[in-house]
């Protein structure tokens, strides 16, 4: 019962007894309501005026009204805003947080919850309140979200969204839930809920044995030859193969970061998908990269070019001219000299720097050079990247040891 007899304390012998005034037991309210959030929390009320029977139903009314009057309270504290408001709230608040390419790949990752699926695999719900969701709704979205699949640009073959991915567009959903529960506007995280995409071994097991397309040193050498007709993509493709290093860092490599007599380049910004200069992914990033007699010629060759133009000044970049060169035209040269090499694979830009690594083991560069020459912020993040490395070369080693030990077995026959 919510409504209760007061209580206090006997001088006589230390106990709770009810409190009586005039002969009759005081009344008081103690109950429990829940707030915005689900929470339960609890209301108290105390009144000299609520004696013996008459009191007891003065306070059974008040706390029937007490009650009503905090769910107009919660009614009105949580405002009735659809998917899609919130998403766009939560937007808002992101935006002067991020970069633009962060802000643009957040946007997007949400959009697969929080928009109509234009491929019309997934059914979603935008225009819904976001109130009237719940981590079975959720759920169902998520076993969509597996079947969905996808084909990528220049190949045939559709694939599903990883694992990996998946989980990144969950995280995102959980983090705009925490913002909107945190204005009052939602009153649960039914993502969190829910939880992530996939078996605890399938979520541990994604990023793990990843396979990327790279090109080897004979079907690089092929690329060089196919395009030694162009100085700028010949030097783009021998620093991306040799030397590793990210699109958006070549594309921001400006004059002023040439260093002739050092021969280096000096990562000092990357580029972002708008055309705009950030600061380098890591600060390990933001490091010289040592170039040898070819590339080092190669790049004064393209300078030279660039100086021979008007208005020139050291603030051009090396692969453009007064603007950067752009990813279209990156991936446009890829494919020109790709078919004309004969390469039959399907490279995303940063796949480059993929085979770099791969190259760089394959000739017996210990992995902590690699890391270095790739600017890695550590060993670790070397080894997790490109552990389909080191379980090929477990398997060499297994094929050396087993040689070794046919040897052995002769050797105990001839006894």
């Amino acid at each position: 019962m919510p409504v209760y007899t007061e209580k206090v304390k006997d001088k006589k012998t230390g106990k709770m007894v009810d409190k009586i005034v005039d002969g009759k037991k005081q009344y008081c309210i103690r109950t429990y309501v829940k707030d915005e959030f689900g929470k339960k929390k609890q209301i108290s009320r105390h009144n000299k005026e609520w004696l013996g029977r008459d009191g007891k139903t003065e306070a059974e009314q008040e706390e029937v009204r007490l009650k009503k009057e905090h769910i107009m309270s919660i009614q009105t504290k949580i405002k009735k805003i659809t998917l899609k408001e919130g998403m766009e709230l939560y937007l808002k608040f992101i935006e002067p947080r991020v970069d633009e390419d962060t802000y643009r790949a957040k946007k997007t990752m949400l959009e697969h919850f929080c928009e109509i699926d234009k491929t019309e695999q997934v059914t979603t719900y935008p225009n819904k309140y976001i109130n009237l969701f719940n981590k079975n709704i959720y759920a169902d979205w998520q076993i969509q979200m597996r079947k969905k699949t996808y084909t990528r640009k220049n190949a045939n073959e559709k694939n599903n969204i990883s694992i990996e991915h998946l989980n990144r567009i969950h995280n995102n959903i959980v983090k705009m839930l925490d913002y909107l529960i945190d204005e009052g506007l939602c009153k649960a995280n039914f993502a969190k809920q829910c939880g992530k995409f996939g078996t605890p071994k399938e979520i541990k097991m994604s990023g793990l044995n990843k396979i990327y397309e790279t090109i080897n040193f004979e079907e690089y050498t092929r690329l060089l030859q196919a395009s030694s007709d162009n100085l700028k993509y010949n030097t783009y493709f021998c620093l991306e193969f040799t030397r590793g290093p990210r699109t958006g860092e070549i594309r921001a490599f400006r004059i002023c970061d040439y260093n002739q007599s050092k021969k280096q380049l000096m990562v000092n910004h990357t580029m972002s998908k708008y055309n705009k200069l950030k600061e380098p992914k890591t600060a390990s990033s933001k490091a010289p990269i040592d170039l040898d007699d070819n590339l080092n010629k190669k790049i004064q060759l393209l300078i030279n070019d660039l100086k021979q133009c008007d208005d020139f000044n050291e603030q051009w970049y090396i692969f453009g001219n007064e603007n950067p060169i752009s990813s279209n035209a990156l991936q446009h040269a890829r494919d020109k000299y790709f078919k004309l090499a004969k390469i039959d694979k399907h490279l995303r830009l940063h796949d480059f720097r993929h085979s770099c690594a791969t190259w760089l083991f394959s000739i017996g560069i210990p992995i902590t050079v690699i890391s270095k020459i790739l600017r890695h912020a550590d060993i670790k993040e070397t080894m997790k990247t490109y552990t389909h490395l080191l379980n090929v070369d477990y398997k060499k080693s297994l094929d050396i040891i087993n040689s070794y030990s046919k040897q052995d077995q002769k050797q105990d026959q001839s006894f």
